[in-house]
């Protein structure tokens, strides 16, 4: 943070709220928390530490939504002295100002957890995935520390009992199991390891909550199908057209395709070629006729050609910026709407063709190896979930209960 340029250059943020739209209670804020950062000059190092001394504890006497008012006004401020970013009104939080388990943990805990995240960067995993195994771990051994556990060998099974039950109820599933377990294991060749692994088999073991993917039923896929080749009887725009036919054929992510740009398609060779934005793994399909018919049309008889940005697909009501990654869903679900399915179902969102074309593949008798790196997975485990919406080989593992005498009442309605 620069107070003193702040200072200086405050008043091009205030104006800018104005000129933007912005009503006189967010200018307000901004400008009260303006007047009491410099107020309080050389009595805080950062934004985190200002609003904790001189804003929550204000903001406790108010309502949980008043907090949130200030909690904002910092952030803009932040953003536009730190990062050079003027608001737009979509979320932007620099900095958390709530602490983390992970700032509470003594030495001995936060080598484990630093450990963790230095040899999964080096294994390439997402820097979200790192954040939020990271975060899981930290809370299970501030959990372990407030319960008397100040190095691995104090901690005992009944505190990590603790952490998913309360005696009456489950606190915590399976999903934190994992999280914690995947923390755990990259002790591997460490002094560490042989008290992680005694950790790790005093966790419960607990069921996964999580149903099966839904995906779609060979009618609906139909439906799709007839749709896409004949928009014209649904008033479908171009745009839409496309958007929705590079999902169904190359269940690439919605937020690839909103940053998908011209460059990343090569005609002449007929390729899909881009970097996906949750992995940064490299991915190359193949752009079937399917894919880039409908890409040509659009860029050809919709997309205006003087466009300044180099993202294919643009924002309808200001063609001038690109279309957001949260746009994609929407289209989606208006694109159901108009061809009469999954209007009632809450699955409803892209994800559903990525798991069809998952399913589809899988009972091809595709390698899974070979479907994640299709899919860009980083992990191989990161298909298991995609796995079970394969029902044509889960029945194949079925038992038969031929010689096992049931009762008839069993199957009476």
């Amino acid at each position: 943070m620069d107070i003193k340029k702040l200072k200086k250059t405050h008043p091009q943020l205030l104006e800018y709220m104005k000129a933007n739209g912005y009503g006189r209670t967010a200018i307000s804020g901004v400008r009260i928390r303006l007047r009491l950062l410099f107020d309080h000059e050389g009595k805080y190092k950062s934004y985190n530490d200002f609003y904790k001394k001189f804003i929550s504890k204000e903001g406790l006497e108010g309502s949980t939504k008043r907090l949130g008012y200030y909690r904002t006004s910092v952030r803009t401020i932040q953003g536009f002295d730190e990062f050079d970013h003027f608001p737009n009104r979509l979320k932007f939080a620099p900095v958390l100002y709530r602490g983390s388990s992970y700032d509470h943990l003594n030495s001995t805990f936060k080598n484990i957890v630093d450990h963790y995240k230095q040899m999964a960067s080096k294994n390439c995993k997402s820097e979200k995935s790192i954040s939020v195994e990271s975060n899981a771990a930290s809370a299970f051994f501030y959990h372990m520390q407030q319960n008397g556990a100040i190095d691995l060998c104090s901690i005992t099974e009944s505190m990590v009992l603790s952490f998913f039950y309360d005696g009456y109820k489950q606190l915590r599933g399976c999903s934190y199991k994992t999280k914690i377990k995947t923390v755990l294991k990259a002790t591997i060749g460490t002094n560490h390891y042989v008290e992680c692994a005694r950790i790790m088999d005093d966790i419960p073991p607990l069921r996964s909550g999580r149903k099966n993917f839904a995906t779609f039923k060979e009618d609906e896929i139909r439906i799709i199908k007839e749709n896409l080749q004949d928009s014209t009887q649904n008033d479908l725009s171009l745009r839409d057209i496309a958007i929705v036919s590079m999902l169904m054929y190359t269940a690439i992510r919605g937020t690839d395709i909103a940053q998908m740009q011209i460059a990343n398609i090569d005609w002449r060779r007929d390729l899909i070629i881009l970097t996906q934005s949750k992995t940064q793994q490299h991915m190359v399909l193949p752009l079937r006729a399917a894919v880039g018919n409908p890409l040509v049309d659009y860029l050809v008889n919709e997309r205006p050609n003087d466009l300044g940005i180099k993202n294919i697909f643009a924002n309808a009501n200001c063609p001038e910026k690109p279309i957001e990654s949260s746009t994609i869903g929407g289209i989606v679900r208006r694109f159901f709407k108009k061809v009469g399915i999954r209007c009632d179902d809450n699955e409803n969102g892209i994800r559903l063709f990525r798991r069809y074309l998952v399913s589809k593949i899988l009972e091809n008798g595709v390698q899974p190896r070979v479907i994640s790196d299709i899919l860009g997975h980083l992990s191989p485990e990161s298909l298991n979930p995609y796995i079970n919406t394969d029902i044509k080989h889960l029945r194949e593992c079925g038992l038969s209960i031929e010689k096992y005498p049931v009762g008839k009442e069993v199957f009476e309605v």
